[in-house]
């Protein structure tokens, strides 16, 4: 919009054109405002690695265009907050801006809202760079017509599965399909067989198979078999597996081996419902396939048979020291998730039946207390009851250091806090009285880093004090262990409000003659023969 467009449409809406100075200011600030993308630079609900987090609409292994389409909302922190520039909708004449806008309240009070870009672009978008790399990219989508044959396109598969893609499947002749969970279709939900099962999308569908003589297709339909939906079918481990013929493929198990037997005017072992169950392991892909059935008996005056198809999706458990393992936040802690440490989660001390100990994990920002007893062994030395005290209170290995955010697991080079450890000295023997430590306080300082939006939490110091007395080595002694952990955030100032809406019309007649501060003022006779002298002509 130029300069003189702007006074155009001032004059155009409230007929003043000394106005236009004041709306084209208002304009511009409202243009120039600063706004957001739609995605996130830092994932913060992204915990597990190579696998899609369930309403997390930033994880890049869910790899949707749409996240709505696969999951019912969008955790906070997962997608950004728009800024909007609003104005009152009566100032605008003419919307020529290039960003997102949208019309808020009723009239007269309707505002006219726009949600800017970076303010730095200034309407201008940068051109985009062409290399090699990216030529045919950029220039296929404005590409006519040509002389030269079209090349035949390779299909190109995923190394691992994505949220919503199809479960390719294999058959015992090598053909290439998808594994299918039939789906209603048409006003009479008639069963459709092309529907396909898509990854992370666990659904239940039903639909209706029509049949002109159940006694005739008992036995010959083969969708009323369970055998129909498993035997002679393997599923690809991931996508990529369908160009290597050598790849190890997934069968689908099942318990049910009945088939449909018609007896006298009754259909055995027809199939009603069946289950899909699948286990993956994040991007290695799935791990096994299993269904399972119910099976009714249906008379044969039926013409109608009703079935009903899922699909379940369950993660399994790591299978080694080196399979992922899931992150207690990203970056920050998430409270309620594990304490991290360089030998992995903090575990604290815990009594079961009968005052044997055992151990549970040290949660984020859960304050905790608990113990158990112990008692010397015959023949045990001070020095050993010692140790062992030591590893009770600890859960074993003394951790050296604590990640100090929720995305560095055991074994991987990250920000770290050291521990200070403030231990008992060695001093007495079992003959006597021995000094072991019976408590043990885990003092763990953490604060909140980043925006005040979406604060990330991270431990910022960590201390663990034994408290230590002299025991009888037969007698049963009670080992404490206790975490607590102190918010050391400092708070900044709180952010200002945005500015209000300025826009106003004119306020007395003599508006275009006021300048800053200072008022010009007329003569009364010369305004009164201004106005009188049309009249006379």
């Amino acid at each position: 919009m130029t300069s003189r467009d702007a006074v155009a449409v001032v004059t155009g809406r409230l007929g003043l054109v000394m106005a236009a100075p004041r709306v084209l200011l208002l304009c511009m600030a409202l243009y120039c405002g600063s706004g957001t993308g739609s995605e996130v630079a830092i994932c913060t609900c992204d915990l597990t690695p190579g696998s899609c987090d369930i309403n997390c609409c930033c994880d890049p292994d869910c790899s949707s265009s749409d996240p709505t389409s696969v999951f019912s909302f969008c955790k906070p922190g997962s997608t950004k907050a728009e800024r909007w520039s609003c104005l009152y909708n009566w100032l605008i004449f003419r919307n020529n801006t290039p960003f997102t806008t949208t019309l808020l309240g009723a009239a007269p009070a309707e505002l006219f809202c726009v949600s800017s870009g970076d303010a730095s672009l200034n309407y201008f978008v940068a051109p985009q760079k062409v290399g090699a790399e990216n030529f045919t990219s950029i220039s296929d989508p404005y590409r006519g017509a040509s002389f030269s044959p079209a090349s035949a396109s390779v299909p190109a598969f995923s190394s691992f599965y994505r949220a919503g893609d199809p479960i390719l499947t294999n058959s015992t002749s090598g053909a290439l399909g998808v594994l299918r969970q039939p789906a209603p279709s048409g006003d009479q939900t008639l069963c459709s067989d092309y529907n396909p099962a898509r990854f992370l999308q666990s659904r239940v569908t039903s639909c209706v198979r029509v049949l002109r003589n159940l006694t005739a297709s008992c036995e010959a339909e083969l969708y009323l078999s369970p055998s129909f939906y498993y035997q002679d079918i393997t599923v690809l481990r991931v996508p990529a597996d369908a160009t290597d013929r050598s790849a190890v493929r997934v069968p689908i198990t099942s318990s049910v081996t009945a088939a449909p037997v018609l007896r006298g005017d009754v259909c055995n072992n027809l199939v009603t419902q069946v289950v899909y169950t699948v286990l993956y392991n994040g991007t290695q892909g799935i791990t096994s396939v299993s269904v399972n059935f119910t099976l009714s008996n249906v008379s044969a005056a039926n013409t109608r048979v009703s079935q009903m198809f899922s699909t379940l999706y369950k993660p399994v458990a790591a299978a080694s020291p080196d399979s992922v393992q899931s992150r207690s936040g990203n970056p920050g802690y998430l409270v309620g998730l594990p304490v991290l440490s360089d030998i992995g989660p903090l575990s604290l001390l815990r009594s079961l039946v009968g005052d044997s100990c055992s151990y549970s994990t040290v949660r984020f920002g859960v304050n905790a207390l608990s113990g158990c007893a112990i008692r010397g062994r015959q023949q045990e030395a001070c020095s050993d009851l010692q140790a062992r005290a030591y590893r009770l209170l600890l859960g074993g290995a003394a951790p050296g250091s604590l990640a100090m955010f929720g995305n560095i697991t055991a074994g991987h080079a990250g920000d770290r806090t050291p521990i200070i450890y403030q231990n008992c000295s060695l001093q007495g023997d079992c003959a006597s009285s021995c000094l072991i430590p019976t408590s043990l306080h885990m003092q763990i300082l953490w604060a909140s880093a980043g925006l005040l939006s979406n604060p990330q939490p991270q431990v910022v110091g960590a201390r663990f004090v034994f408290g230590c007395q002299f025991v009888q080595c037969q007698a049963p002694t009670t080992l404490q262990a206790q975490v607590s952990f102190t918010d050391m955030t400092r708070r900044g100032p709180a952010p200002r409000s945005s500015p209000p809406v300025t826009g106003r019309a004119p306020l007395d007649f003599f508006f275009p003659f006021r300048s800053g501060t200072a008022v010009t003022t007329a003569d009364p006779m010369l305004l009164l023969c201004i106005l009188i002298f049309p009249l006379l002509r």
